[in-house]
């Protein structure tokens, strides 16, 4: 049975190139670290599998590795995280804190998951890194784009690297991106649905680049090569609210059989975003994690709508996810 306690390698083991997400605790019993020198000492920090079901990281950066057998240009790190919940297609386990919660700066209490990721930025920040990515996926349908927390040229400039969308964000608090912030520049990459062939080939494109440049550009990131968005809120279904996405269904709160394909598209105030059979069906929340239910969201004949326009993001139709994360986000253009 694999525990929390964190495995440290040098190299890559044997069997890595022929693993998959269903075999991995054959290779990595416990999350791991592996060291990979190179020629460049500011190392490359690279985590995947943070949540369990998200695998195009692991497909990247074995397709990237492949491309250096004799060593790489650039010396990097890769964490290998919730390899438990990955080895059953899970996010995380039943009771598991989640390994992108769990970094410097989150709220929670300490417990052997935030010990571990403790442990992996305490090591791999004691000597100079170039820069930290950590690949995800998004159980819904949504474009490639990178998030930030800290809106540096630098961060722009990685975010450019993996594609034309950047999100900024403050919450949820404990993400690796945020926790890297100040140390190096550092952003998270969402790469679409897992194993989507696109995502995986931006993925090991932009490591790939990230390996074999010397430094990123000085000049600001111009206009038409990144789309700066923010989010500005959460949105959660409360516990005791049932729902469905199947507007005949008898639930609480009801989506259309599309709904993730709102996804990054402005909706009006004049959109229906769900209907409903109850007075407050959501609990949203802005970047302060106040909540601001009644200033987004109104109730009116059992539509719910958005009181201004806003874009959702990161809609997922995964009844666990809405559970254990959220339903969706709040976006608007960015503004300094």
């Amino acid at each position: 049975m694999s525990s929390d306690r964190l495995d440290y390698i040098e190299g890559v083991p044997d069997g890595f190139f022929d693993l998959s997400v269903e075999n991995i605790l054959t290779v990595f019993p416990n999350p791991t670290l592996l060291s990979l020198p190179g020629s460049k000492r500011d190392a490359l920090f690279v985590s995947i599998l943070l949540h369990g079901n998200e695998y195009s990281g692991l497909l990247a950066v074995q397709r990237l590795l492949r491309q250096y057998p004799d060593g790489l240009p650039r010396s990097m790190y890769l964490f290998i995280g919730n390899v438990r919940a990955a080895s059953v297609g899970k996010r995380t386990l039943p009771g598991q804190t989640d390994f992108n919660r769990c970094w410097p700066g989150a709220e929670q209490a300490p417990d052997p998951v935030i010990d571990l990721a403790r442990q992996v930025f305490e090591r791999v920040t004691a000597g100079e890194l170039f820069a930290a990515i950590d690949v995800h996926n998004n159980s819904g349908a949504n474009p490639h784009y990178a998030c930030m927390t800290d809106v540096t040229q630098a961060n722009q400039h990685l975010a450019a690297m993996f594609n034309h969308i950047g999100l900024v964000f403050k919450r949820p608090r404990g993400v690796s991106t945020m926790a890297f912030d100040g140390v190096c520049p550092a952003v998270t990459i969402e790469c679409g649905r897992p194993g989507d062939a696109a995502g995986v080939d931006h993925a090991t494109e932009m490591l790939n680049a990230l390996l074999n440049i010397d430094h990123l550009p000085q000049r600001p990131v111009a206009a038409h090569d990144l789309q700066l968005v923010q989010s500005l809120a959460t949105l959660n279904i409360p516990d005791d609210v049932s729902f469905d996405f199947n507007l005949s269904a008898r639930a609480d709160l009801t989506f259309d059989a599309g709904f993730e394909r709102k996804n990054f598209t402005e909706l009006k105030a004049t959109d229906v975003f769900a209907h409903t059979r109850v007075a407050r069906p959501l609990r949203i929340t802005n970047q302060d994690g106040e909540d601001v239910t009644d200033e987004i969201m109104r109730v009116e004949n059992g539509k719910v709508y958005l009181n201004r326009p806003l874009m959702p993001a990161m809609i997922t139709l995964d009844k666990a996810i809405v559970r254990q994360d959220c339903l969706c986000y709040l976006l608007a253009d960015y503004h300094d």
